[in-house]
């Protein structure tokens, strides 16, 4: 069995990945044509040069009964082909390019800058009850479901519609995660198939009601309308975002609060000084970034370190591995520190032409949720030590963080 397939490595894979980067930055994932790459000049490279190595690939890495890795398409494609239908994050140019102008406004810095006090009120309602009775299940009361609500907001749907973006975006992640078996892969495509609520308000935006240009529902059938998207792209695209929109940022929130819990003399810090919280959140990003990495499909032979990669093989892109790669974080890669002169030089978002467009939400969102947080209680503490990820090869996420509270 693949060592990056074992599930103690995949709860706890930095170790790993660090032996990895050192020995084998692009390793063979043993019984497959899948290379998985660990080091940041690599990794580099490889987006850098997307006529080599395309991101139109559907395809994930999946354990079999036998322990065993092998390559599945999401949409149930011939794995000899390219997506049918790329958006987004497995697009390429011009495509790609494209497809993201649609969206670059309504999620911009300064677009989702606006919403700030709104996200604030959103935490302040669902957090108030958790912090009187001094106790709360991070994850169930707030990563989870906040994130989903804003979503349901930046798609132009109202706040009704969040417990169906949660099922739509879980299910879609849990597709991808590795170890879910032929059967729950039939069901749950069929579950994506349906819009329900979101493919009615796009119905209504293309029929000139319903989300206005500010939403993404809004500007996805207005770039209809105008000949820059077809149908089948923008709901496309809207799936998409459905299905990743709140991945990021519960992970995000998961992961920095348990940072957080852990280290009081860091906590005191931030409290002390809510300035420094950006800057957190970004070292957050590259320590445990929410994807563990994201694939490419190998479109002629090339050569990696050395490493011959023929076309048709895949390569992952290790995330987690490249931003603590040395290169980059000389100086205590494995720690947190706020004082960087370079925070943002990570790839927790991915890196280049996809860097993650949700990325100014999920960083807004953090900070927001991270400085009330601070503000409004002396000290927080995990009830438990005893913590989990859910088991995926493709997300890092908490399954729970429960907290005990002081104010």
């Amino acid at each position: 069995m693949d060592p990056l397939i074992d599930e103690a490595v995949v709860e706890s894979p930095h170790r790993a990945f660090a032996q990895l980067r050192e020995h084998d930055p692009v390793h063979r994932i043993e019984g497959t044509n899948v290379f998985a790459v660990s080091r940041l000049d690599l990794i580099r490279e490889v987006v850098a040069d997307p006529a080599t190595f395309s991101s139109q690939t559907d395809e994930f890495l999946h354990v079999r009964p036998g322990h065993d890795a092998e390559l599945r398409s999401a949409g149930g494609a011939d794995l000899d082909e390219p997506t049918p239908l790329a958006v987004l994050a497995i697009a390429d140019p011009p495509d790609h390019t494209r497809q993201r102008k649609v969206l670059s406004r309504v999620l911009s810095t300064n677009a989702v800058a606006t919403r700030e006090s709104e996200f604030g009120d959103l935490f302040d309602h669902s957090f108030a009850p958790h912090r009187d009775a001094g106790s709360v299940e991070w994850m169930e009361a707030i990563a989870e479901p906040l994130p989903m609500l804003m979503l349901a907001r930046i798609l132009g749907a109202p706040d009704d519609v969040a417990p169906f973006l949660r099922r739509f975006g879980y299910a879609a992640v849990e597709l991808t995660n590795g170890f879910t078996t032929p059967e729950r892969e039939d069901e749950i495509r069929a579950l994506l198939f349906d819009l329900g609520p979101i493919g009615d308000l796009y119905a209504d935006a293309r029929g000139g009601g319903g989300p206005d240009s500010t939403t993404v529902i809004g500007a996805c059938a207005r770039a209809v309308d105008a000949g820059d998207l077809d149908d089948l792209e923008a709901l496309a695209i809207i799936m998409m975002m459905a299905a990743a929109g709140g991945e990021s940022t519960t992970s995000l929130l998961g992961s920095a609060v348990r940072l957080l819990a852990e280290d009081q003399s860091l906590q005191s810090r931030l409290r002390d000084a809510p300035e420094l919280v950006p800057a957190f959140v970004e070292e957050v990003c590259r320590l445990e970034p929410p994807f563990r990495g994201h694939y490419r499909r190998v479109v002629r032979d090339a050569v990696l370190a050395g490493v011959d990669v023929p076309k048709g093989s895949r390569l992952i892109l290790l995330w987690p591995a490249a931003n603590r790669d040395e290169r980059l974080v000389p100086e205590r890669p494995d720690a947190i520190d706020v004082d960087r002169l370079a925070p943002r030089q990570h790839v927790g978002f991915g890196w280049g032409t996809h860097l993650c467009i949700g990325a100014p939400l999920a960083r807004l969102e953090a900070k927001v949720v991270l400085q009330q947080l601070l503000a409004t209680t002396s000290r927080f503490d995990m009830a438990s030590s005893r913590l989990r990820h859910h088991r995926s090869l493709m997300v890092r996420r908490l399954v729970a963080l429960p907290l005990t509270l002081r104010t």
